[in-house]
């Protein structure tokens, strides 16, 4: 197998410098290449052969739909920002103003360090410092690997705090399965159960999918589906991982996957992508803990001091019959 080599854009891009890495097969000389961000350590791109895996944004222009996004110390929301923890109420900054929550973790808007850096993978650092809502110093390790079959991020946590430290991860990719307008792209999510949310989105109990809209087992059409909903109680593949199918009418497909810690996953569609757009979009965000998990507990792992937690997730892709011969097992 051949490597091309990264390279760095300038670091006028309001997300800091932009590293690409990338790996070409010697089967059929396809190139996976992928564009993280300093700021965030987001996921700008990620495309085979020059077609998109995700929805990507321009290096001189900002995340504004969280795509790619890295969401730790916890994904989703905290409902009103508030939370308690050894009988001290705690109050996290309100990201979310229209709906009064906070969303999505504390990265997105830190710069990141590099660790190492090679052709095909890019570890990079940072730490979340002790804050009023969350008082924990925090060190994450993030380690991107490409190669032919598509992205591999680990995550690496450790608690620097003398206490024990609360914790969960998430992604936020947009998929996109080359060219295929989404709407005619499949989803398949095994799930028994969804999230049930008020009016702010904020989970009120848990439901089963089964004879629902939520049942997105028989891989309905993106087109058909209005969702921003947290599904849980999911069936792991025959080796253990958690796995989420996308797949064009051709067969060409792109699979969303987390290792056992990834037992949860958030599914948003939208028709007006990007906003006020008229595309159709579809976020597959692999979790390790529910929304509101600060509060409910449902996932939250807790770190004691010292600890270190590594977990993996991924996006990789498939050539459907079509255009070429394919296997699962490229997964």
């Amino acid at each position: 197998m051949t490597i091309t080599q990264a390279t760095t854009a300038g670091n006028a891009a309001p997300t800091g410098r932009q590293f690409r890495i990338s790996a070409e097969s010697g089967v059929d000389d396809r190139v996976v290449s992928a564009v993280i961000t300093e700021l965030g350590g987001t996921i700008r791109s990620l495309t085979v052969d020059g077609e998109p895996l995700i929805e990507e944004f321009p290096e001189f222009g900002l995340p504004k739909h969280c795509e790619g996004e890295i969401l730790i110390p916890w994904p989703n929301r905290v409902r009103d920002g508030r939370w308690s923890h050894d009988g001290e109420d705690l109050q996290l900054a309100i990201s979310e103003p229209e709906r009064g929550n906070a969303i999505h973790g504390l990265v997105k808007y830190r710069l990141h360090k590099v660790v190492c850096r090679s052709a095909t993978d890019l570890t990079l650092q940072v730490r979340i410092y002790p804050s009023e809502g969350y008082p924990f110093p925090l060190d994450v390790e993030t380690t991107y690997s490409v190669s032919p079959q598509g992205l591999k991020v680990t995550h690496a946590l450790t608690n620097k705090s003398a206490r024990p430290a609360p914790a969960a991860i998430g992604a936020h990719p947009y998929i996109r399965v080359g060219a295929t307008p989404m709407q005619d792209v499949s989803l398949t999510i095994n799930a028994a159960s969804y999230v049930v949310v008020d009016e702010r989105l904020n989970p009120v109990g848990t439901s089963p999918v089964s004879g629902t809209p939520m049942d997105l087992s028989a891989g309905p059409k993106v087109g058909w589906l209005h969702l921003d909903t947290a599904f849980l109680d999911l069936t792991p593949a025959p080796d253990g991982m958690y796995r989420h199918l996308l797949e064009a009418p051709n067969g060409d497909a792109v699979e969303v996957w987390g290792d056992a810690n990834y037992q949860y996953a958030q599914v948003y569609t939208t028709t007006r992508y990007p906003a006020g757009g008229h595309r159709t979009a579809v976020a597959v965000e692999p979790m390790t803990a529910l929304p509101n998990a600060f509060n409910s507990g449902a996932g939250l792992r807790w770190l004691e001091p010292g600890e270190e937690w590594i977990s993996t997730w991924g996006i990789s892709h498939r050539i459907g019959r079509a255009r070429g011969t394919h296997n699962r097992e490229e997964y």
